[in-house]
């Protein structure tokens, strides 16, 4: 009878602690479990390579990705040389970087990697030239002067610098042909005055003269 009572006890304490989830079933889980780290480097000279002198770069956001689903995601920060997404079950993961304004990608921007129990996997380093706020602003103005110098007028432009055009040359037209004009009119009236013959001498005696 007290063999059958520490029996059926056992079995019981047995359920309640799987129901309950205690450390110890807590502790197998994470022992089947692994985990992906990343790192992030200033690519300074944008070669694509991790050199000794170039340290971690803050503010890159990393997805992380199961079954094209977002499971987890993080931003590096200051002095932050390494970055690990721990407790990650047995399968295929995607890891991805964002772009951003503030630095330009020099490195793969993605990976899938297949992730097995009690595997701590250390991706390549992420790296990317920083662009500043300087340089960024820097960019952007241009960018805008770019724009400008090549983008086509449109239509209602081209069309009123076409009758600005045509206005400023016809009224420039009617100004020389009024030149012209006064010009040989100034003319033929010198001709006119040239052709008249001087009066005869005796009109200009005055009267008793003779």
């Amino acid at each position: 009878m007290n063999r059958l009572f520490l029996l059926v006890g056992g079995w019981v304490l047995l359920a309640s602690q799987v129901i309950a989830g205690t450390p110890l079933n807590q502790a197998a889980a994470q022992a089947e479990t692994g985990t992906i780290c990343v790192t992030t480097f200033a690519d300074a000279d944008a070669n694509g390579l991790h050199e000794a002198d170039e340290g971690p770069l803050a503010g890159v956001n990393v997805n992380l990705a199961t079954g094209g689903v977002i499971i987890a995601t993080h931003v590096t920060a200051e002095g932050e040389t390494e970055y690990c997404f721990e407790n990650l079950l047995r399968g295929v993961y995607t890891v991805s970087f964002t772009d951003s304004p503030l630095y330009r990608i020099t490195t793969a921007r993605e990976g899938t990697f297949a992730l097995d129990a009690r595997q701590r996997l250390t991706l390549d380093p992420f790296g990317a030239f920083p662009v500043g706020a300087e340089g960024l602003r820097a960019e952007v103005v241009a960018q805008a002067a770019a724009a400008s110098e090549d983008e086509p007028l449109d239509t209602p432009t081209r069309l009123l610098l076409a009758t600005v055009g045509a206005t400023m040359v016809m009224l420039f037209m009617i100004g020389l042909g009024a030149v012209i004009l006064g010009l040989r009119d100034w003319r033929s009236q010198r001709r006119r005055a040239a052709r008249v013959p001087p009066p005869p001498l005796d009109l200009l005696r005055p009267p008793g003269a003779w």
